[in-house]
């Protein structure tokens, strides 16, 4: 075997191994195509552990914050509504992922920046409310009561691996 063939043999076969190996050295299986219903099924799935999730968290919140300030009302109030937030700004999600499935490439990039966008509006105006209607409480129970959906994004695989309503059979 003459050099060129050794070299042309090594990189390709450090190509083939690139390929089939990920980082870990770990077997890397294709993925199966999906056709649109398992993926809206997968999506949806998803959106009702983060529903499941954003409600444990709320729960918690509400006991927490309850006993450190002693059951003050006005947090309650603001956790309850960014309870309510999260729950509504985790089912604009899923219609925004849907919807920009239906798009090509850069048209749902623009989308999904718009839809981001509103979601933003939405969390503002809504802690504006609890600041302006239920004082430094309210604002603290809003803030933490949103931030319910990014520890539910969280702590996604856990509620996934133990939700009983949404787990394969």
């Amino acid at each position: 075997m003459t050099e060129e063939e050794k070299k042309e043999h090594s990189v390709g076969w450090q190509y083939d191994f690139d390929e089939e190996y990920g980082e870990n050295n770990e077997f890397m299986e294709e993925a199966p195509l999906l056709t649109r219903e398992e993926q809206e099924a997968q999506v949806k799935q998803t959106l009702w552990d983060l529903y499941a999730g954003i409600a444990v968290a709320g729960v918690l919140l509400l006991g927490i914050g309850n006993l450190i300030l002693k059951g003050d009302l006005f947090f309650s109030l603001g956790a309850l509504a960014g309870v309510i937030t999260a729950v509504c700004l985790a089912g604009y999600m899923y219609h925004s992922v849907l919807v920009a499935t239906e798009y090509p490439e850069k048209q749902a990039a623009g989308y999904m920046k718009r839809s981001s966008a509103i979601r933003m509006v939405i969390m503002i105006a809504v802690i504006g409310a609890a600041v302006f209607f239920l004082g430094i409480h309210g604002l603290f129970g809003a803030v933490l009561g949103t931030l319910t959906l990014k520890l539910s994004a969280l702590f996604w695989p856990v509620i996934h691996k133990y939700n009983p309503f949404t787990r394969e059979k």
